[in-house]
């Protein structure tokens, strides 16, 4: 098989491409597609979103970026994003549905931008880019992620955005495009220093590249330092070394992927790294690539459903497999390509409209099979089964300005937005996540039990692993393991949760249950605060 070198530098107008009518008809309707296919899964939620939105709305509403005011810790995994939300919050278009639409909104933009970054970096074969963006509309995952909310999308737009910059040869603002990636999720530095070091053309290239790309990310860390008093953010200590909770190692993690795409995510890139000429462009998008599938390894794999963490890794992977399919001289080897990448994108179809990640938890178990809605966006969402639950249990306990310590810090805190919580995960609790890190020191121990018994919150929810006793979060073991905890807290009640590991409520000893007509107008208190979600039924 023969294969020819793809120019680095473009060689034609994009806008010669309109010349082929059924080039734009394709990219047309495969945007079309993913739009479609993100709507059939557009009622999913995920547990993050409502994190996102809890620090959007104390943002638009009190100006602190915030999970309980005035303790200013950078819970939420997209600083970009979570200001996005938050200006869109101050303009009257607040909850889950309008999250959920952003974010569809930034999905439907990667067509697009991959199309230009293929039709300037392999513009002999304008077929391979039509090929490339069906392969996207048709990806389950990249359509799931699409309508979640989440900071997925704009963050699989921003480096795809990168390469697309970087075929116009704006080298400095590419470089800052780079640097700027920080804002949008933690583990960008990670792709600015590949992407930096991988389209430089020589020793003295790159330290001007990184001189442009620190920008950016040298103003992000200063504004970190100063509201938050820190560096990084809090989730990197509650994740990075926290193996509780998780679903994969990070190889599984990979290989779960791997599996699923491998002409995509293996195949393709292997042979435009192979055998294609590596100019600045293509380097660039494979260096992000490579980026894209280390840090889930690394970070050790996620709990989300449809790989969320490997979703950046489409576009990218669709720009090099279009460098491969157009190095080849055979037109018979390049539609073999096509199909093949077509149908490996096809055969997840299923995994877009039978979300069945979740089939096996009894109590907490979301809608498995999806239809289009009515009025998407609009309608409120249901509450998982879990949420709704430690509402109605907790409300005869539990008022406005009290705190609860909670494993999880999704649904519940959104709609109980006048209660404060301890994570006990520590996403959004420095000390927590910092004791998550270094589950072993004593200081880290000791300084979560000052939070605690400091903080005396009215009640606790505990996931206990069944096959231990102990709790999942180092923070409630150590304190499930004080004398003053059975002094102070009884048990209420326990349920089985995620995996069967039963979650166990405790309340504070001297607060006495208030009468079913006070529970019942503080639940309504507080559904009538998030008119976008509404109780399980």
């Amino acid at each position: 098989m023969k294969i020819r070198p793809v120019p680095s530098a473009p060689q034609v107008r994009v806008g010669a491409s309109f010349r082929f009518p059924w080039l734009l008809a394709a990219l047309v309707s495969a945007t079309a597609l993913l739009v479609g296919r993100a709507l059939l899964a557009e009622r999913q939620t995920i547990d993050d979103l409502f994190i996102f939105l809890r620090y959007a709305r104390n943002l638009a509403e009190h100006g602190e970026y915030v999970f309980n005011r005035g303790e200013r810790v950078e819970g939420t995994s997209s600083v970009a994003w979570t200001i996005v939300l938050a200006l869109l919050w101050r303009m009257g278009a607040r909850g889950a549905g309008v999250a959920k639409a952003a974010s569809l909104v930034a999905a439907a933009c990667i067509p697009s931008v991959t199309w230009f970054a293929i039709r300037r970096v392999a513009p002999s074969k304008p077929a391979v880019a039509a090929v490339a963006v069906l392969v996207l509309a048709l990806d389950a995952d990249l359509a799931a992620w699409a309508s979640s909310g989440m900071d997925t999308p704009i963050w699989s737009l921003a480096c795809i955005g990168c390469v697309a910059l970087a075929t116009t040869g704006r080298d400095r603002t590419t470089a800052c495009a780079l640097g700027a990636l920080a804002w949008i999720r933690p583990e960008a530095p990670l792709f600015t220093a590949a992407g930096v070091l991988a389209s430089s053309r020589s020793v003295r290239d790159a330290l001007r590249r990184c001189l442009w790309a620190a920008g950016p990310l040298v103003a992000l860390t200063l504004l970190r330092a100063a509201y938050f008093h820190d560096v990084v953010p809090n989730t990197f200590w509650a994740k990075m070394n926290a193996v509780d909770g998780k679903d994969y190692t990070g190889l599984g993690y990979l290989a779960n992927a791997l599996e699923r795409r491998p002409l995509l995510l293996v195949a393709a890139p292997l042979f435009a790294w192979w055998g294609v000429r590596r100019g600045p462009v293509v380097r660039l998008a494979s260096a992000l690539f490579v980026a894209s599938l280390l840090f889930p390894t690394v970070a050790g794999g996620d709990w989300m459903p449809n790989r969320r963490l490997f979703v950046v890794s489409l576009p990218l992977g669709a720009v090099l497999a279009a460098c491969s399919i157009d190095a080849l001289r055979s037109s018979a080897a390049g539609a073999i390509a096509s199909l093949g990448l077509l149908l490996e994108s096809a055969l997840t179809f299923n995994h877009a409209v039978d979300q069945t990640w979740r089939d096996n938890e009894r109590v907490d178990e979301r809608v498995a099979r999806w239809s289009l809605n009515a009025r998407p966006f609009v309608d409120p969402y249901p509450l998982d089964w879990m949420p709704t639950h430690f509402m109605e249990q907790l409300s005869p306990y539990v008022a406005s300005g009290d705190v609860i310590a909670h494993v999880d810090v999704g649904e519940l805190p959104y709609v109980m937005g006048d209660v404060a919580f301890l994570d006990g995960f520590g996403l959004v609790d420095r000390t927590a996540g910092r004791l998550a890190f270094f589950p072993n020191d004593p200081r880290l121990r000791q300084a979560a039990l000052s939070e605690f018994f400091g903080a005396r919150p009215v009640a606790v929810l505990v996931v206990v692993d069944e096959s231990t006793g102990q709790p999942f979060s180092a923070s409630q073991r150590a304190v499930l393991e004080d004398p003053r905890f059975d002094a102070g807290w009884h048990e209420l009640a326990r349920v089985p949760t995620w995996g069967n590991h039963p979650c166990v409520t405790y309340v504070r000893r001297d607060v006495r249950p208030a009468a079913d007509d006070v529970a019942r107008a503080r639940r309504q208190a507080w559904l009538a605060r998030t008119p976008d979600v509404v109780a399980a039924p």
